[in-house]
């Protein structure tokens, strides 16, 4: 059966010019003021930016068609409750155009009544997953595209994208599933959740619960008319333009706790993209050099990250707020195609 509900993340809304929003600067429930100039074009630039790098509904509608494929073929032989599209994909951080590394995450919630062996065998966590990749690779429509086993998921290659498919159980059918924070939290509990393999230096299962994070994440973008996800997206373009070995969802949750920081202090919000790209980018070193946590379990997501790989990013960071200031300076004094080709050689050549 499939999941329903799940927003499919491909779909944003317009960013208006000259929008006021009312708040007091603290908690994830307050709005920030969004009035741009209608007259600076660097701030337009910046707004037509973040709203390019989002993926076209087309490209919504060929992941979540994939997905339907993909459950069809497991549903054949396992017993599914139910299916959901979870990750960047549904919280509107997936960064477009794609390309063969974009990810779109699904879980497959499996009937534990049908296979309880995996969640009670030695190696059950591994040999979930290893069903699920005979199961697709074994369809001829899938005869020469890649399928392998990673960690937690199986990940299914395509020429523009790739789906990574992870099995799941309702967290209490699970036996001894690990629970990603110590000791019971009543409101961040993983028992509503769900278990998911690990197979990282061991072979079991672990919680999590992507409805928290995502209810979380989406409260704090709405209250900030959508510059979470837009910043979110801003950054991962960055980082991929000028190769900074920071991961996808590493990104990602520094930018959200960039936000919760500042709700917390009551420090006040940019209220402009390019003011708020050059706040973030100082305060990045300093996050890649320290380690990062998301937000419901308080698991860091920077564990596979060497010193080396921290002080590149870091380098990389305070290199780009240098550029970031330049491009400030140029855009006070009116030199706003010097501000506008500083920010490109950030950016990419999707920045105009």
């Amino acid at each position: 059966m499939m999941g329903g509900g799940f927003s499919t993340g491909h779909e944003y809304q317009t960013r208006g010019r000259g929008v006021s929003g009312q708040g007091s600067g603290a908690g994830s429930g307050t709005r920030i003021d969004t009035f741009v100039d209608e007259g600076d074009t660097v701030d337009d630039a910046y707004d037509e930016f973040a709203e390019d790098t989002t993926i076209t509904d087309r490209q919504g509608e060929t992941i979540s068609a994939r997905r339907d494929v993909i459950v069809a073929i497991l549903e054949e032989d396992l017993s599914i409750k139910e299916s959901q599209l979870i990750g960047s994909f549904t919280r509107g951080t997936m960064v477009g155009p794609l390309k063969q590394d974009s990810d779109a995450d699904i879980m497959i919630v499996l009937d534990a009544d049908e296979h309880r062996q995996w969640t009670t065998q030695r190696n059950g966590a591994t040999n979930a997953l290893r069903a699920v990749k005979r199961r697709i690779e074994n369809d001829p429509r899938f005869a020469d595209t890649e399928v392998t086993i990673d960690q937690n998921v199986v990940k299914v290659r395509y020429h523009d994208s790739t789906l990574e498919i992870a099995p799941a159980f309702d967290y209490s059918e699970v036996p001894h599933a690990e629970h990603p924070r110590d000791g019971f939290n009543l409101f961040n509990d993983a028992s509503d959740g769900y278990a998911i393999p690990d197979t990282h230096g061991s072979d079991s299962w672990m919680g999590t619960n992507p409805r928290a994070y995502k209810n979380e994440f989406e409260a704090r973008d709405q209250a900030h008319d959508g510059r979470v996800s837009g910043l979110t997206r801003m950054m991962k373009k960055w980082s991929d333009n000028n190769e900074v070995p920071v991961r996808s969802y590493h990104m990602e949750i520094m930018v959200h706790n960039y936000f919760a920081e500042k709700a917390r202090t009551g420090e006040r919000v940019p209220s402009n993209y390019h003011d708020l790209a050059m706040d973030f980018m100082q305060s990045l070193p300093d996050r890649v050099r320290s380690t990062t946590r998301e937000p419901i379990y308080d698991e860091a997501v920077d564990g596979g990250m060497s010193r080396e790989e921290r002080e590149a990013a870091a380098r990389k960071a305070e290199s780009a707020a240098d550029t970031l200031d330049e491009a400030a300076a140029a855009k006070e004094r009116g030199d706003t195609a010097t501000a506008k080709q500083r920010l490109k050689t950030e950016y990419g050549e999707g920045f105009q």
